[in-house]
């Protein structure tokens, strides 16, 4: 081991010899649990060297716990581009996907732990695609029902430079997706129509988790105007972010 070398011999080795063994101890310590890197990939913490534990999804609720008592934003969900597909099942939504760096779902279950008493607002954070004008639309109130209640959305008190409020009509919804439909529409599946997973009522009008490649009723918008003009260029977006902190 590099470990077991008698560091006195160093000063006579050749400078050539000194720099291998400084580099390869390097390695050495690099390999070993002296650090750590940790990325949120499919639901959980996925962690290389030391991060003080197992690295899963119980390190995420800390990070989360942490963020919102120091009062920070905390993303729960991102849209940067098409590399991570959002027309998924349940089971993921419920869990969570993404990359905490990128593209990211945090999961309904630990939205709902972190939002069940009521105290969080929320900021989502929009670029439009033609354009690429920034808007902004926050709430006072935030809150995810439980898994026995689909998941359902309670939101009020907007505020912001958007379209309108893209989430009202959705208010008091249940989550649904490609395999769960909880949208309450008899004449069709609203996730299949929007190629997404989100708290869809008469299909609603935001569309955040939709297709990211397409236009239209499939794609990534925002509330607007007129109800029938889905595929109305300047409510489509090229970016979306969705955080929470505790309300003030």
């Amino acid at each position: 081991m590099v470990s077991e070398l008698n560091l006195k011999l160093l000063p006579k080795m050749s400078l050539k010899i000194r720099f291998l063994f400084m580099f390869g101890f390097a390695i050495y310590l690099r390999s070993s649990a002296q650090f750590c890197v940790r990325r949120y990939v499919n639901g959980k913490w996925i962690s290389k060297g030391d991060c003080g534990g197992p690295g899963k999804m119980s390190e995420m609720q800390k990070d989360l716990q942490r963020r919102i008592k120091d009062e920070e934003w905390f993303v729960f969900q991102r849209r940067i581009n098409g590399d991570v597909d959002f027309y998924r099942g349940w089971a993921d939504y419920k869990k969570g996907f993404g990359d905490s760096d990128g593209n990211l779902w945090l999961g309904l279950e630990a939205l709902h732990e972190q939002t069940k008493e009521g105290t969080m607002e929320l900021e989502i954070n929009m670029i439009t695609k033609d354009k690429g004008i920034h808007w902004v639309a926050k709430y006072r109130s935030f809150r995810i029902g439980p898994g026995s209640d689909k998941y359902r959305l309670h939101v009020s008190g907007y505020s912001g430079n958007a379209t309108g409020d893209g989430l009202a009509h959705h208010n008091s919804l249940q989550f649904s997706t490609k395999d769960a439909d909880h949208d309450g529409v008899s004449s069709g599946h609203c996730a299949s129509w929007g190629e997404g997973g989100w708290w869809y009522g008469d299909c609603g009008s935001s569309n955040l988790n939709g297709n990211f490649h397409k236009t239209g009723v499939k794609g990534i918008w925002w509330h607007h105007y007129n109800l029938r003009a889905w595929d109305v260029p300047s409510n489509l977006l090229r970016f979306s972010e969705m955080k929470i902190r505790k309300r003030a």
